[in-house]
């Protein structure tokens, strides 16, 4: 998911408008078990039967296609290319798409499910819960028997769980997810200033230091070494999580145990770094003020040499603040504690888009939807500099800044794919969309620990590993009262091996 939305993470009760929890629970437990004439678009309708909710609209071949998406970055790319290709294809068919933030756009969609007003494909932005809740809830339909999804360029991508519920496809990837949100970029101007080479990352945590160290100053007393969103309390979790990684753990659940990992020595360690930082004059004063766009904004105007943030982050330059870009813009490794090559974990990539249950033009929705892995269309996106597209191979020729280039291979080298327990027990979906947000969060405890010194952010870490353990098992009794078969062994995995990618 690009940062042109909000991705949420609390309470799923919201997700399906009138439907209580306990329901959507069990609905979820019951159902989660470019070029114009690709092959894989062709429809197969006519011989199956429809799948569950699927409106009497869903075969027609002309009239306007609704589409809501929050991808502010990448409109004259859909437009252009690919909306208007459609649209030459298919006479008599038009496309008219509502671009939003995602909490605007999480409460037209429920205003819009509730009268019966759904666009024909909309994101997930805005809308709490993970997808299996809200395919059994009732928010999607099946696209298979409208486009042959396995014969496409992303047929083998497809996951249980994820992409595919009891059977059936409803979504594709689109955008990869080896990337990570701690990426330092760099203001070569700054750095060619203090005599930091831009081309070489500093390995450890020690030289990352010492790199910014040498940046103090380098542009006068109003130029900082290192800003980050502080604001932003999910900016700060992120953060912090991939700090963590860099010193050995594997995220938030410890796939060896299925233990919540907050309070381990990892995640002590990255904070400790984090505010050693801080305490040595490094960050940027103003950074708890700032948001990830104020942040970007005081880098771009040059009051700040790194930045660390997700590989979208030029993209929204090259928009935003393009004279940034023509100035000098580069990228590193993220630096580990102790040197070595970094190993950062993600999940395998979800679907970004959904034909809706109440779609008219179902069809139409599902063939526009797959156009967006069509290695054409992949080779377009990735020139918006945004999330890297699935098809990562297309970045290499693609018109994109070398840096770009630059930063995908980093990513490439540095990311692997963590087991997903959804994906082996759809059950555990039941879970994550029964858990309720415990509070303060993992950001909160962060930007208290950077505001106020006598901060006992050890205790807080602990006391949140520990409410995190009782939610998880709170909800996985309540979902095992619906006839959930489910556990906290379902968050561990034997077989797995770090440092490799996880074979879902």
């Amino acid at each position: 998911m690009t940062k042109g939305s909000t991705m949420s993470r609390s309470t799923t009760a919201s997700a399906a408008g009138t439907i209580s929890r306990r329901r959507l629970i069990g609905a979820a437990f019951a159902t989660a078990g470019g070029t114009v004439a690709a092959p894989w678009l062709t429809g197969c309708t006519g011989s199956q039967e429809p799948g569950q909710g699927v409106a009497s609209g869903g075969g027609e071949t002309t009239g306007a296609v609704t589409w809501w998406d929050q991808f502010r970055p990448l409109t004259t790319l859909f437009e252009e290319e690919l909306f208007a290709p459609f649209t030459a294809a298919h006479p008599g068919v038009t496309v008219e798409r509502r671009e939003m933030d995602g909490p605007s756009m999480g409460q037209a969609l429920q205003l819009g499910r509730r009268s019966n007003q759904l666009p024909d494909v909309h994101s997930l932005a805005g809308l709490d819960g993970s997808p299996a809740s809200l395919v059994g809830a009732g928010w999607f339909q099946p696209i298979d028997e409208f486009v042959d999804v396995e014969g496409s360029p992303v047929g083998e991508l497809l996951l249980d769980g994820i992409h595919r519920f009891d059977g059936r496809v409803y979504t594709v990837p689109v955008f990869s997810s080896r990337w990570h949100d701690a990426i330092p970029w760099l203001n070569t101007e700054l750095c060619e200033r203090a005599d930091v080479d831009p081309e070489t990352s500093p390995g450890s945590w020690d030289a990352f230091r010492a790199a910014l160290q040498q940046l103090r100053g380098a542009g006068g007393d109003d130029v900082h070494p290192m800003v980050i969103g502080a604001k932003d309390p999910s900016y700060l979790a992120s953060l912090l999580n991939r700090l963590a990684q860099t010193a050995g753990a594997a995220g938030a659940v410890d796939p060896r145990t299925g233990e919540y990992a907050y309070a381990s020595e990892p995640y002590l360690q990255a904070m400790e770094w984090l505010l050693s930082l801080q305490t040595d004059g490094l960050l940027h004063p103003s950074s708890a003020s700032m948001d990830t766009r104020d942040a970007r904004a005081r880098w771009a105007a040059g009051e700040a040499a790194v930045y660390p943030w997700g590989p979208w982050f030029i993209g929204g330059l090259k928009v935003q603040e393009p004279e940034a870009v023509e100035r000098g813009v580069g990228v590193w490794h993220i630096p580990t504690v102790d040197g070595s090559d970094p190993v950062l974990y993600s999940e395998p990539p979800g679907g970004t888009f959904w034909v809706s249950s109440q779609a008219q033009r179902a069809q139409l929705g599902a063939e526009l939807m797959l156009r967006l892995v069509d290695p054409e269309f992949q080779r377009s996106l990735a020139s918006a500099m945004d999330q890297p597209p699935v098809l990562t191979e297309v970045v290499a020729d693609a018109e994109v800044h070398p840096t770009y280039r630059t930063n995908v291979e980093y990513m490439a080298a540095d990311v692997r794919m963590a087991p997903v327990p959804q994906v082996r027990n759809p059950a555990v979906s039941a879970v994550l969309a029964e858990m309720g947000e415990v509070t303060p969060g993992l950001g909160q405890i962060v930007q208290a620990a950077l505001t106020d010194g006598s901060s006992d952010w050890r205790s807080a870490l602990t006391t949140f590993a520990e409410q995190m353990t009782a939610e998880r098992e709170r909800a996985i009794e309540s979902v095992a009262g619906d006839g959930a078969e489910v556990g906290v062994e379902d968050w561990r995995f034997e077989d797995w091996t770090p440092g490799e990618d996880h074979q879902q």
